[in-house]
């Protein structure tokens, strides 16, 4: 039969919203099936996008021709850069959203789209024939074939809501969830395994007393994610800082027993890095006080958000938790706080381009890979969407080196290391993370996105002679020096003459005296000049694991008859299937004796296909 679309997404979410955009930009046509059409891209936890590495995946996410960075913009009410007091290594947007606005601008943008098709509906199963997914079958739409399907399922794969002994089998905010369609993932041979997430209460604004808490006065600034929105903050929104109290932790642990968590209830495994109030109570005894942050879920800012208060306990146990915190004593609840359970595929399952190893045309992205966050799984799935897109052009998947971007990090550790818990991204993981700034995105993903038809010509010609001019400055201020009479030598008290050059290398001058208020690439110079010996030494590290990304590890290996090697090695080798020499290296558990077992391995291939 003839396929209704070209592609099938599966799942409205952050993963799912950046497929279909990427697959419809590559002029495709796209289907896609959501349970609720009025919660496209949905913020069901914090309502912000961003924070310390995440911002600058949502960075490099623009800089590849995606749209969270844009449509966080649009509907942005505080924006700051963070670490700001650290190196540039660490600077990283973070954005309150005004979660109703996010939703309602990305729907009206889809139904604007030609090339997108927007179906309310659910998927209970995939339409597969020798291993091949040639579309979906929903409750309401029946069978709907296409080319190439994307999940993107987020948390709603076999969902449910607890707090305390009170269970309930739905997604997040009392959306519907997926009933089946994990079950029959894995009878076609998915490893399916449960991960767990919450969310804290959610308070009305006028019932908090704010004489109690500490108020965030933003200066305005003009930050902004994307560089095509072009939108900057009139008047910041403000957050406020409270804590918990020893009557809090003592609440607490007298209630544990009744905790979702803690009672056996929750099988599944929680994020490590973002703990539920009562586990850091039991991990972090020894601290009495733990902070607290109101942040508005819209601009009218009627509903607080009450960041690090995430719990399973029971409704009545997180009245007293949260009546005996300063500012809420007499808090009126709009939502209470709960923990989610859901199903996730094993990501040791999928290829680098996130296809599935199981079957072929069939892509996966986002959190039914085992990661956290909204940032980690619009990433995934523009970089599924975009390897869906080359499937169907016969182009080579793209694959983002991680001395590339965060994103590369991402997508290479899942796919090659698994995860046991939501993976969440953070700066320790990026070997090369001195390479992998907020500033200079773009100069190192334009022709990533130029090579994969996500940006045009035009577009890839400005990045160049962005960096083109910025080297002539450099160049430039090398060969010119500072006269000790000038402003600059009375300023600084230069007594010899230096270049230009190493007058800006110097942290205690202010680049503007040497480059001028106007320049357009000031950060971006400044960065590239006063790391410039760091930056050296992390690229020739670069290079030299490149080299070892080179070498391709043939796909019909039987690593059962490679000499030498390690019976864990041979497993996980064997399941793995790593694709060259470097990606083998980093799985757990392969030492560096296997490696060179390896490499003895292809000379010798090597050399018998040459005789």
């Amino acid at each position: 039969m003839k396929p209704n679309f070209d592609a099938i997404v599966i799942g409205g979410g952050h993963a799912g919203i950046e497929a279909t955009y990427a697959l419809a930009k590559r002029n495709f046509k796209v289907a896609l099936v959501t349970l609720n059409t009025k919660k496209l891209g949905m913020l069901p936890c914090n309502p912000s996008i961003g924070g310390s590495a995440k911002g600058i995946i949502t960075r490099e996410i623009d800089a590849l021709g995606g749209v969270q960075g844009l449509f966080a913009d649009k509907a942005m009410i505080q924006i700051k850069m963070l670490n700001t007091s650290k190196g540039p290594a660490v600077w990283s947007l973070r954005a309150q959203i005004d979660k109703e606005k996010y939703s309602e601008i990305i729907l009206e943008d889809i139904l604007k789209q030609p090339n997108i098709t927007l179906i309310e509906d659910e998927v209970s199963d995939l339409i597969v024939e020798d291993k091949t997914c040639k579309g979906v079958k929903t409750l309401a739409h029946g069978d709907i074939l296409a080319n190439v399907v994307v999940m993107t399922t987020g948390v709603y794969m076999n969902s449910r809501i607890l707090r305390g002994e009170n269970i309930k089998y739905d997604g997040p905010d009392g959306e519907k969830t997926s009933s089946t369609l994990s079950k029959n993932l894995a009878k076609y041979g998915f490893e399916i395994f449960r991960l767990k997430t919450g969310t804290p209460c959610r308070i009305y604004t006028d019932s908090i007393d704010f004489s109690k808490v500490e108020k965030e006065v933003l200066d305005k600034n003009e930050l902004s994610f994307s560089s095509r929105s072009n939108i900057k903050l009139d008047e910041q929104t403000c957050c406020y800082l409270t804590h918990t109290t020893p009557k809090t932790k003592e609440i607490i642990l007298k209630n544990l027993d009744r905790s979702s968590l803690y009672s056996g209830i929750i099988k599944g495994i929680g994020p490590r890095y973002c703990p539920s109030v009562e586990d850091k109570i039991v991990r972090f005894q020894e601290k009495e006080t733990h902070h607290i942050f109101f942040e508005p879920e819209t601009a009218r800012g009627d509903i607080m958000y009450i960041n690090g208060l995430s719990t399973s306990m029971p409704e009545d146990v997180q009245d007293q938790m949260i009546a005996s915190i300063p500012g809420l004593e007499n808090a009126r609840v709009q939502k209470y706080g709960y923990a989610i359970e859901y199903d996730a595929i094993n990501p040791l399952n999928l290829y680098k381009s996130l296809e599935s190893k199981i079957l072929e045309n069939f892509f996966s992205a986002g959190q039914p890979n085992g990661t956290s966050g909204y940032e980690e799984a619009a990433a995934q799935g523009l970089i599924a969407g975009i390897n869906a897109a080359n499937k169907l052009d016969h182009m080579p998947a793209m694959e983002i080196k991680r001395s590339d971007a965060y994103i590369g990090v991402l997508i290479d550790d899942i796919v090659t290391k698994g995860t046991s818990e939501p993976y969440r991204m953070l700066t320790s993981r990026a070997e090369y993370r001195l390479l992998l700034r907020n500033d200079n995105v773009d100069e190192r993903l334009a022709k990533y996105a130029f090579d994969n038809k996500m940006i045009n010509a035009e577009d890839y010609k400005k990045v160049i002679d962005k960096y083109k001019y910025i080297q002539e400055t450099i160049e430039k201020l090398k060969n010119e020096y500072v006269s000790s009479k000038g402003f600059l030598g009375e300023k600084y008290n230069i007594t010899n003459g230096i270049s230009y050059l190493k007058l800006l290398a110097n942290p205690a001058v202010n680049p503007a005296d040497v480059l001028g208020s106007d320049y357009p690439y000031i950060d971006e110079l400044t960065i590239q000049v006063r790391l410039f010996g760091y930056l050296k030494k992390q690229e020739t590290a670069a290079e030299k694991m490149m080299r070892l990304e080179m070498l391709k590890l043939p796909s019909d290996i039987d690593y059962w008859k490679v000499d030498n090697l390690a019976t864990e090695a041979r497993q996980k080798l064997s399941k793995i299937r790593p694709t060259t020499i470097g990606q083998a290296s980093r799985i757990s558990g392969i030492n560096p004796a296997d490696i060179q077992m390896l490499m003895f391995y292809l000379n010798n291939r090597k050399k018998n296909n040459e005789n």
